[in-house]
């Protein structure tokens, strides 16, 4: 079975794209009444420019028992319309012992997503079952792309590199996580410094950017800051800049256009940088 950072590769190359799409449904913003056939259209109207798609869970769990439905559904959709693309759970799971397990089991075996995020605040132990098939990954929550995330994530922390802020002691705590090579962060566009530095830390670790679009991150900045030597492993997540570009019937249109252009404009940055597709 391929790795997860081979899944990974291959679902960026299919498309020449660095692109995923968040799907987080917003019922009072949706132009047509039924959250699955929005999903399906956007889904339908990208397949071909992205290389992952990101539901984050708490729209799904917000409609309750139907949420759910339509999740497992939208999973299908993809499995079936965009079988190369990365489906990622934007859940933000932490927990130890049995509850992490039994998360880690919800995940990857019962959702059948590829990869999870995951909130490590109860130590490396808890990240475990997350990591244990290689097939599968996780994105740790390292720093986020909100101005709350400094709160704690920039405070600064003794480590064995000297005082540091917390989320670089946790990306490089990461790297001794990362038996199986599965492990990624996620580090917002929103903080480009921070993005930089990471990526130092972790030069091969593929990363989950959130904050393009309607966070206002820098895309430029954090395809240069963020993919790794070959201008790779970086995932750059649109949410509502893409699902919602339209409120009106042309809704599907308007996403593929706003997509395309995201593409289009990471692509001419690698290209600039000297890393673009061969």
């Amino acid at each position: 079975m391929p790795t997860f950072l081979e899944r990974l590769d291959r679902a960026c190359e299919a498309n020449r794209s660095l692109v995923c799409v968040g799907l987080d449904p917003e019922p009072s913003r949706l132009p047509v009444p039924d959250v699955l056939d929005f999903n399906k259209a956007i889904v339908d109207a990208t397949a071909d420019l992205v290389c992952a798609y990101k539901p984050n869970l708490s729209f799904y769990e917000a409609l309750g028992i139907p949420g759910l439905r339509v999740l497992e559904e939208t999973v299908r959709h993809i499995r079936d319309t965009a079988p190369d693309a990365q489906l990622i759970a934007d859940a933000k799971r932490g927990d130890g012992g049995p509850s992490a397990a039994a998360y880690a089991k919800a995940m990857f075996q019962v959702w059948d997503f590829d990869v999870v995020t995951v909130n490590p605040w109860g130590g490396g132990e808890t990240l475990q079952p997350f990591l244990e098939d290689e097939s599968k990954g996780v994105y740790i929550w390292c720093r986020g792309s909100y101005a709350s995330a400094a709160d704690l994530q920039d405070l600064p922390v003794d480590s064995p590199h000297g005082k540091v802020p917390l989320y670089e002691h946790l990306a490089r705590t990461s790297l001794e996580w990362n038996g199986n090579n599965n492990v990624g962060l996620v580090v917002g566009a929103t903080v480009p410094e921070q993005l930089g530095t990471v990526r130092s830390i972790c030069p091969d670790a593929p990363f989950l950017i959130p904050g393009i679009g309607a966070q206002g991150g820098d895309l430029e900045a954090s395809v240069k800051l963020g993919t790794d030597g070959r201008g790779r492993r970086a995932v750059i997540n649109s949410s509502r800049g893409v699902i919602y570009a339209s409120a009106g019937a042309n809704f599907a249109e308007a996403a593929r256009r706003a997509a395309s252009e995201l593409r289009d404009a990471i692509n001419r940055t690698l290209e600039f940088e000297g890393k673009g597709w061969r």
